[in-house]
């Protein structure tokens, strides 16, 4: 060994086992379980995804010059089972999704329906007119007309010069 030269012992190898821990692995591992949970929940209990899921039923809202539109998919449901009331420019929508009458001589192998009542508060871009809303249901689809108030409509103005 030559002056001025350290001897510097072998790099020792870390076990292969505590290496292979990487936090990519363990956060899948958490996602996993937590679906895992919830798919066991769902199947256990189908009203408790209804109660979970704040965009039941699915909504879209569309604007045309005059009015608002908006869609509702309320398959199953009959006019009797909404309802539908506007405050504060919020669009509320109630239900309930009833159960059929049992039929005691089936024996379910499995149910992915829900039953019970749902809420949905939607809030309205702007003021609509309350006494012209119009809401109609046809083949499962709730569309809900709200035409602007005359404060709310855009209006285009017209720039004038002054002489």
């Amino acid at each position: 060994m030559a002056t001025g030269q350290q001897q510097v012992a072998p790099r020792q190898q870390r076990s292969r086992a505590v290496s292979q821990w990487s936090p990519r692995t363990e956060m899948e591992r958490i996602f996993q379980d937590f679906f895992r949970d919830f798919r066991d929940l769902a199947s256990w209990n189908p009203q408790s995804v209804l109660a979970l899921t704040s965009s039941f039923p699915t909504v879209e809202m569309a604007e045309e010059k005059d009015k608002y539109v908006v869609k509702v998919e309320t398959p199953g449901l009959e006019k009797e089972d909404i309802r539908i009331s506007i405050t504060d420019n919020t669009l509320h929508l109630r239900g309930e999704v009833r159960q059929e009458e049992s039929q005691e001589d089936r024996n379910y192998i499995f149910s992915e329906r829900v039953y019970g009542t749902f809420s949905r508060d939607i809030p309205l871009p702007s003021a609509v007119n309350a006494d012209q809303v119009r809401a109609t249901v046809k083949n499962g689809v709730l569309s809900i007309e709200l035409p602007k108030a005359k404060e709310a409509m855009s209006k285009e103005i017209k720039v004038e010069s002054q002489k």
